[in-house]
């Protein structure tokens, strides 16, 4: 055999390999998809091709094991450095089968027990150090029927769980936008769904099949109530089949993968979209709500904007507030409500955020803790949070007091003002659970190291059997003087001594002329030159104390320490509840922050189904420019705004910053303008550019006009839209034609409010004949032959587009521009002398037919 073309293990027979390899070999057997990685002393190892891989993807040595023939490729990497090289490969979408030592090989009789810990994936992921702290690390299970796709999630990282129907493969790429979730579990029936398949890799995930009997119904649902120990899953309003197979399917994959009880998985929530103003994937990528669409990056979106968040848990629920505003009038007022209190109460917000800045991710340490994997670290954090509660709860008593003593309820409820906002009062009440900070104050010492194997981590006074063992292991100097000065004392010889040597222990030393007043209870052990050595019953017992004290005292500091991991675990549903509480201040305490710094104001909800915006400004590129020109947006229902002017005059800023606002409305967030005064958006669809995407054969136009389509098939009156130059992908007499079309089935068949920008002047004369149609420009003004772009919205159309004015402000060659000049005014004159010639000759016809 050579190494570079290695038999597998699984080739080999059992009888020709070691007792380590043999477990390799079984547990490569049972999980040949994965790469073992087998603890082996201060080593992980990997050997044959797992080994050729692993050494080509973390860039570490390939040696290799035995002789001969027999040589087998080993890679390892240091126990103490698994979590770095983890990472690397789970990025590189592999999955690893962690295999560890189940009994100290100091104490093993034979073979050292080894057993898989569990298997890491990219959707599985529990250490803190490959997780990205803002946000969420979501695993999928889908399955499909007759009524569309139905989708699990799970974050076990932060113990969230839910299903949902995800409708169409169209709304399931916008659920994939939203989640950006890792992993995909998947039935292998699902397999011949080529556009799914295309979907999927399309968002990277790392992608799972499992056969169909996975999913089944009853399997799936005896499991559900099992893991959550309740008699009915109607409890958690499931009731569809689709949702317990997916669900029940995940959870199975979830249980097999991490070998552990997952204890703090402790509700499964059905996830309904009626309650969200629903925004799909191509709306999310316009927006820039997440990401920027030139480079992926944060830097010009809206959470860039948003995230003045202190702890990863506000900031993972920010962004879930962005991607899923409300259509719920009475939760959106609630959070209006809570955030104009916390604007106005700048003294008690930046008390909260003081607080706040002291908490860490209790999600996540609550998933470790309840692993049993929790560093001493992470219970001292969870202790430093806990700390926080009082003072959050302190902050807002005398707010509320101060709030009573000022106006009595009556005469709030009076002037129609809230008394106490209703979304702060869980904040108010939260429950401070004493008995579990003081046991780990009483526990853990504030100077715990990050790892258990270096000990020092329990307090002294915290367990009489570990202080006197630390007494031993501290003071086994004294000791052993205190013990031999009472032996001299006892027996009377001033000499005596006790020694050591590695061979023999402690000992007790006695010159050869005291050997007679030895006492019978001494046992010779050694004659030397100058006289006998002894041990007594006595001196053994402490001796093994003192020899054994620091190795049972790091065993009983281990012991001791899941222990009170385990006590903590009891108590995960309501330091969970608390986790949900704080996220939520988190992102109040943030949104009040950003509308006070950026003057927004209060948006007004009504019943019609209207669009009033008053000096409206882009929440993003008002930062980034030192003027920015507000418009007003005034739309009735069903009305629509055919927007011309030239490139660069703003026409896209002002359409995508009423599709802001009305997002940020929803949110319960405070807007950039004036006054906003809307009615519910069940929608927001937005068409601006267009990119190829070749992999799947569509080219600029085709993406163009296929997202055009879903506009027109799920947009609904109460929807609104952004439409930016439809047809300009094709020919002009094309593109004219499909725009005026596509504006007039909005305007008469789906009566949703609309912003509708183009460059075909045209357009404007469809407000002549469709009464909800109205013409706007962004205006611009010509003085001496320069182009001034005014970035005003006004009232009117405009037959002038600029575009070679345009184009000298980008740059172009003087010369080029010059001779453009030239081309457009003969192409004018010829365009006007074609246009004379056919009516011309369109008379001439119509004469020589009435002749």
């Amino acid at each position: 055999m050579s190494e570079s073309q290695p038999v597998s293990v699984l080739d080999l027979p059992s009888h020709a390999l070691t007792p380590g390899m043999r477990q390799y070999q079984e547990v490569k057997r049972q999980h040949p998809d994965c790469l073992v990685m087998l603890r082996m002393g201060d080593f992980y190892e990997m050997f044959y091709q797992d080994a050729i891989t692993a050494a080509k993807e973390l860039e570490i040595t390939l040696t290799s094991r035995g002789m001969g023939e027999k040589k087998a490729p080993l890679a390892g990497v240091p126990f103490h450095a698994l979590e770095t090289y983890l990472g690397k490969l789970v990025k590189k979408g592999y999955k690893v089968a962690i295999v560890e030592q189940l009994e100290d090989p100091k104490f093993a009789k034979g073979l050292v027990k080894r057993g898989l810990a569990r298997i890491v994936t990219p959707g599985t992921v529990m250490e803190s150090s490959l997780l990205e702290e803002k946000e969420n690390n979501y695993i999928v299970a889908l399955t499909s029927s007759m009524e569309g796709y139905t989708l699990a999630a799970s974050d076990i990282s932060t113990g969230e769980f839910f299903v949902t129907p995800a409708g169409s493969l169209h709304q399931l790429a916008t659920h994939l936008a939203q989640l950006q979730p890792r992993e995909c579990i998947l039935p292998a029936s699902l397999q011949i769904d080529e556009e799914l398949l295309h979907l999927l890799r399309k968002n990277e995930l790392f992608i799972q099949i499992r056969e169909d009997y996975f999913f089944q119904e009853e399997r799936a649902k005896n499991l559900l109530l099992q893991h959550f120990q309740i008699p009915s899953l109607e409890s958690f309003g499931i009731e569809e089949k689709q949702q317990i197979k997916t669900s029940g399917a995940l959870l199975q994959y979830l249980l097999e993968t991490q070998k552990n009880a997952l204890s703090h998985l402790r509700f499964l929530r059905v996830k309904s979209n009626h309650h969200h103003l629903l925004l799909d994937a191509v709306t999310l990528r316009n927006l820039e709500l997440l990401k920027n669409a030139k480079d992926g990056s944060l830097r010009g979106t809206l959470l860039s904007v948003l995230d003045k968040t202190l702890t990863p848990l506000g900031a993972r629920l920010l962004k879930k507030w962005i991607t899923e505003p409300l259509c719920d009038i009475p939760a959106i007022t609630q959070r209006l409500d809570a955030l104009q209190f916390l604007q106005q109460q700048l003294l008690l917000r930046e008390e909260l955020r003081d607080a706040l800045k002291e908490i860490a991710d209790i999600e996540r340490l609550l998933s470790r803790i309840n692993y049993g994997n929790a560093t001493p670290k992470d219970v001292l954090a969870l202790k430093y949070s806990l700390r926080q509660i009082p003072v959050l709860k302190s902050a807002f008593s005398r707010i509320k007091e101060k709030v009573l003593s000022e106006n009595s309820r009556e005469e709030k409820a009076s002037s129609g003002e809230h008394f106490f906002p209703l979304m702060l009062l869980p904040m108010a009440e939260m429950s401070f659970p004493a008995d579990i900070f003081q046991e780990i104050e009483s526990a853990v010492r504030d100077d715990a190291p990050l790892f258990l194997r270096e000990g020092g981590i329990i307090r002294k006074g915290y367990h009489s059997e570990l202080d006197a063992l630390l007494h031993i292991s501290i003071n086994s100097k004294k000791f052993l003087q205190e013990l031999e000065e009472k032996e001299r004392q006892k027996t009377g010889i001033s000499t005596l001594k006790i020694g050591y040597t590695s061979v023999f222990g402690y000992f007790i030393e006695v010159t050869k002329k005291n050997v007679h007043l030895v006492p019978s209870t001494y046992i010779r052990k050694q004659t030397t030159a100058n006289g006998e050595r002894y041990i007594t019953e006595e001196l053994k017992i402490e001796e093994e104390k003192i020899l054994t004290a620091q190795e049972k005292i790091l065993a009983l500091e281990y012991e001791l320490f899941q222990k009170l991991l385990k006590k903590i675990a009891l108590q995960t549903e309501e330091f969970q509840i608390m986790a949900q509480k704080i996220s939520v201040l988190d992102v109040l305490c943030s949104l009040a922050m950003v509308a006070s710094e950026q003057g927004y104001v209060r948006p007004e909800f009504v019943d019609a189904p209207v669009l009033q915006i008053a000096q409206g400004r882009h929440p993003v590129l008002e930062k980034m420019e030192s003027r920015f020109i507000a418009n007003d947006v005034f739309l009735a229902s069903g009305e629509m705004m055919i927007i011309t002017g030239p490139n660069m005059s703003g026409k896209s800023t002002i359409m995508r910053q009423t599709a802001l606002i009305v997002l940020l409305a929803q949110m319960g967030c405070f807007v950039p303008a004036e006054k906003a005064v809307l009615g519910l958006a069940d929608r927001i669809f937005t068409r601006i550019g267009a990119s190829d995407d070749l992999s799947a054969g569509q080219s600029t136009f085709m993406a163009e006009m296929q997202e055009t389509a879903s506009i027109l098939h799920n947009a609904t009156e109460r929807s609104l839209i952004i439409l930016d130059e439809i047809g300009r992908g094709t020919s002009t007499f094309d593109g004219v034609s499909l725009a005026w079309s596509v504006a007039e089935h909005i305007h008469t068949t789906i009566k949703a409010k609309t912003l509708f920008a183009t460059h075909y002047h045209v357009l404007n004369k469809l407000a002549e004949n469709l009464p909800r149609i109205k013409n706007y420009n962004v205006a611009a003004k010509e003085i001496e032959g320069e182009v001034v772009l005014l970035h005003k919205l006004v009232p009117g159309g405009t037959d002038q587009s600029f575009g070679i004015h345009v184009a000298k402000l980008a740059g172009l060659p003087k010369e080029v521009v010059e001779r453009a000049q030239e081309l457009q005014e003969a192409l004018v004159k010829d365009d006007e002398m074609v246009r004379r010639l056919k009516v011309k000759k369109l008379e001439e016809q119509k004469s020589l037919q009435g002749f």
